[in-house]
């Protein structure tokens, strides 16, 4: 139990950096706790309905205004929560046509080919789409735009979210930050940063939902096979209050440190001390 609770701490932490919660939560499940990198795969997955929540919870305006668009006529609709629905469905999409073939490539051949020093081989693995991430950071770090949904037409909005969503399909493989290549691209398609942070943070949600039930469905490592329903519960909450307790202040950090090169550091230093033990029988 110790274990899924430091685990479930470290991404209530980790969610809100663009260093991929999900990478760092599977290397040090697999490296430091020995769990398998199937069910870390899967554990890393579920541990965002914690941080999903904590992001409905800080963001309850915007899904409240959604979510009132979305019922049938008869109560005031806000321009601005049309707009923020359409993106979210055409987003939605986007990541599945990306993020449904790479979950089961990831699942089905990554995992199942490497048996022999899987740990070492998925570190690595991880390591280098982080030092890709990282790249993607510090090339659009200093890239600024000043669209505003609000402004947005309808046509730029469905092409820009879709682009968006499909590019968050590969934050599926554990080693890619959603925030960070999301962020990245809608900041390239000319929105402030303001709005680029908050539409990558509402896209989350329901991908959130649609990646847990696909590992329901689909994973053969899923914790519903090897947890019980009071570890889940508690490592659900764990994440949940650890993320809404830390989101604003690393959020801000965020802002303010180019997490770029940290990627890129910290993946060279792992190729640097697994690449070794791997060559040397």
């Amino acid at each position: 139990m110790i274990e899924y609770i430091i685990i479930a701490l470290l991404q209530g932490i980790f969610e809100w950096l663009p260093i991929s919660s999900s990478g760092q939560t599977m290397i040090i499940s697999t490296n430091l706790f020995g769990i398998s990198p199937e069910n870390a795969f899967s554990l890393a997955i579920w541990l965002h309905l914690g941080t999903m929540f904590a992001v409905l919870l800080k963001f309850r305006g915007d899904f409240y205004g959604i979510i009132k668009s979305l019922i049938p006529r008869g109560t005031r609709v806000e321009k601005i929560d049309i707009k923020k629905r359409n993106w979210l469905i055409f987003a939605t999409i986007g990541t599945g046509v990306t993020a449904l073939p790479l979950y089961f490539i990831f699942k089905i051949v990554f995992l199942d080919v490497f048996s022999a020093k899987q740990g070492d081989i998925t570190t690595l693995f991880i390591s280098g789409l982080l030092i890709l991430t990282g790249i993607i950071i510090i090339k659009t770090r200093n890239v600024y735009g000043d669209a505003k949904i609000v402004n947005a037409s309808k046509a730029k909005i469905q092409k820009d979210s879709t682009l968006s969503g499909l590019i968050q399909g590969f934050s599926i493989l554990p080693g890619v930050s959603r925030s960070g290549v999301t962020v990245s691209a809608i900041l390239l398609e000319k929105y402030e940063q303001k709005d680029a942070l908050r539409l990558s943070f509402l896209m989350s949600v329901p991908v959130v939902i649609a990646s847990i039930i696909v590992d329901i469905l689909f994973g053969e490592g899923s914790i519903f096979g090897t947890l019980n329903l009071v570890t889940i519960i508690i490592t659900t909450l764990v994440s949940f209050l650890m993320g809404y307790l830390t989101i604003e202040l690393l959020l801000r950090i965020a802002k303010k440190i180019n997490f770029g090169y940290f990627c890129v550091l910290y993946g060279v230093i792992a190729y640097l001390i697994i690449i070794p033990f791997i060559i040397i029988p």
